[in-house]
């Protein structure tokens, strides 16, 4: 499923994370609406890794991508292991120990999504790259501006011995994903955030306008037509129908879980996992008629902005109990699909088995959302804890991550 831009953890299935109801263009486009420009940015190692392998790929002539991965499982290497969001590969990484650049940068060697992939579109909008695609990218002048910075330096010319073939120096430990970042870096990241590319930079506005608000806005703030202080009508517009759709979607997927749920008890008892939409028993109902109230009460804030998939999305679940199950399904595909009027296991179904742990199709969202911050828009939280280690205070996604005094 599509979450506001999150990738998904590690060793979850491909096909049950592309269940997100054919509304992947319109989850992008609120996503960045909100927080425009951070894509999986929150915490700021992983640009900085991003930064290096796309300054070694231009000098060596070939493609970012096996450098950047290999770039990130060296920095994972140096971890001890434990439980941390801003550690990956635990499996992956468990029993390598040639760390040369030529088995770290091998296919495989790292993990399925590494950080590196979240990083496309705030290199990008942050101004240190220049282009769209991670295996051609060029550095831009923010990016050769971290590049000049002393500490980055000496990173560099570690790494590019590294890439030669040397041995990975001590002088690298300040690349691990649970060391503080030079404050010098910290205060070209946090300028490139909330600055831009000048007055004229709408989404920098944005994300400077809710760095400013300090937390927020929460679920409940967003039920009001009327903006909190230094947000643009505008603005305010597309944070509440973003809100609205990732709601109205998360609910169109309960349902499908009731009905994966039907047919599970099916297999059980040993009967066939298939079933007719006019046989649904009440528990799924009840939750088709969940949703249904729901898209009458926030159908209002999705036409405020006019996104025509989202609207109808909720077009669609404004229809019969039974037509709302069969659209649904028809959208799905993957875990639940709809085959001569029947409704049974896709291809992504597995073995039905009874866990529906919340799946994000996007990035990994390092922590359970503060009340603060609306839990559909995660990204609010994330912009907020980049913004708080930037300037030297404990990130609130990984609190015991080591802060600085100094303020920035």
């Amino acid at each position: 499923m599509m979450n506001w831009g999150t990738l998904v953890p590690e060793g979850l299935g491909a096909l049950r994370r592309q269940q997100d109801l054919g509304l992947a263009a319109a989850v992008r486009y609120f996503n960045d609406a909100a927080v425009p420009g951070l894509g999986a940015l929150w915490f700021p190692a992983p640009l900085v890794w991003s930064v290096l392998a796309v300054s070694l790929a231009e000098d060596a002539g070939r493609s970012a991508l096996p450098i950047g991965n290999a770039i990130e499982a060296l920095a994972m290497l140096q971890c001890a292991k434990e439980s941390n969001p801003r550690l990956r590969g635990s499996r992956k990484l468990q029993n390598v120990e040639d760390v040369s650049f030529k088995n770290l940068s091998r296919r495989g060697v790292y993990v399925v999504q590494p950080f590196r992939m979240g990083m496309v579109q705030p290199l990008v909008a942050l101004g240190f790259v220049h282009g769209s695609r991670y295996g051609a990218f060029r550095l831009a002048g923010a990016g050769q501006r971290m590049l000049n910075l002393p500490e980055v330096s000496r990173w560099r010319q570690a790494l590019s011995a590294w890439v030669k073939g040397a041995k990975p120096g001590k002088d690298l430990a300040g690349l691990s994903p649970l060391a503080a970042l030079p404050q010098s870096v910290c205060k070209l990241i946090k300028a490139r955030t909330l600055e831009g590319a000048g007055a004229d930079d709408q989404a920098a506005a944005r994300r400077r306008a809710l760095v400013q608000l300090g937390k927020g806005p929460s679920a409940s703030a967003l039920k009001s037509e009327e903006p909190l202080p230094g947000l643009t009508i505008e603005h305010w517009r597309d944070l509440r129908a973003g809100a609205a759709l990732v709601e109205l979607r998360d609910l169109g997927l309960e349902v499908l879980r009731g009905v994966e749920d039907v047919l599970r008890k099916r297999a059980d008892d040993a009967l066939k996992p298939r079933i007719a939409p006019d046989e649904m028993p009440e528990t799924v109902l009840a939750r088709v008629s969940v949703l249904r109230a729901r898209v009458e009460e926030n159908l209002p804030r999705l036409e405020s902005v006019g996104e025509t998939d989202s609207l109808r999305y909720a077009q669609d679940c404004l229809n019969a109990p039974r037509d709302v199950i069969l659209r649904l399904a028809e959208r799905d595909g993957s875990v639940i699909c709809l085959r001569d009027g029947q409704l049974m296991p896709g291809p992504a179904a597995g073995d039905l088995r009874p866990d529906h742990a919340s799946v994000n199709g996007d990035m990994i969202t390092p922590a359970a959302q503060a009340e603060e911050f609306a839990p559909q828009l995660y990204r609010l939280r994330n912009l907020h804890c980049l913004m708080e280690e930037l300037v030297g205070r404990p990130n609130p996604a990984s609190p015991d991550f080591p802060s600085r005094r100094a303020s920035l």
